[in-house]
């Protein structure tokens, strides 16, 4: 069934629905040229280049600190916004993210971004020079009012990551892998309300989308 996302992948259990891991790991490594590169770089080099798409595009990466390794990843919810018809036409999404549904459901478009860019940023951490035996990923947006809210937060070990065969990722399988997943409440709530207005908005227009619970499989939530 189709979903607001292309139908690339069958569904999985997991935050949401899956985009083009392929097309957002590109956009989002250094450079946009593969993991060649970040396997030439050295620990803690940067998991993503201030000239990719991804960054134009709002996303943002910074080691909060690098012993023990803790990466912040953020969504200007703004610029994403403002760039969808953008993302719209890389393929990123499909037509049905109609400009009343990205007002409708931003929360669940970032989560839907970040579940498909987030291996990238795990794979190009884990392939440089000296990484970590374990680091700590945690995601936020920033609101248009300049709030930072926080989304979801996992770690990953290099020992999982080594076990992934990342040649034929398929969407969902690294989540599978991290460690201690937790979705902050209030973010958890805003998404799986968004969903269900994304799967009545779809079922107005003859569509019957198929959308897991966007927290399903990630771990606790926040109290």
């Amino acid at each position: 069934m189709p979903s607001l996302t292309r139908p690339i992948f069958p569904a999985f259990p997991a935050l949401c629905r899956g985009v083009l891991y392929g097309t957002a790991l590109y956009l989002a490594l250094p450079g946009g040229t593969g993991t060649a590169h970040a396997a030439s770089a050295t620990y803690p080099a940067p998991i993503m280049g201030t000239e990719t798409t991804a960054h134009a595009w709002g996303i943002d990466t910074r080691f909060a600190q690098t012993a023990p390794c803790q990466v912040e990843m953020t969504i200007n919810q703004s610029v994403f916004m403002a760039h969808m018809p953008e993302m719209i036409q890389a393929g990123l999404f499909n037509t049905q993210v109609t400009p009343a549904l990205q007002k409708q459901a931003p929360h669940y478009l970032m989560n839907t971004l970040q579940m498909d860019v987030t291996p990238g940023f795990v794979h190009t951490l884990f392939t440089q020079r000296g990484a970590p035996a374990r680091c700590h990923f945690a995601w936020f947006y920033t609101a248009p009012d300049g709030g930072r809210h926080p989304m979801v937060n996992f770690d990953m070990t290099r020992q999982a990551h080594d076990r992934i065969d990342w040649a034929h990722l398929r969407f969902g399988d690294m989540m599978t892998a991290a460690q201690n997943p937790v979705v902050d409440r209030e973010f958890d709530v805003q998404v799986n309300q968004e969903t269900i207005d994304v799967t009545i908005a779809l079922s107005r227009t003859g569509e019957m989308p198929d959308l897991p619970a966007p927290t399903s499989a990630t771990g606790p939530r926040t109290p």
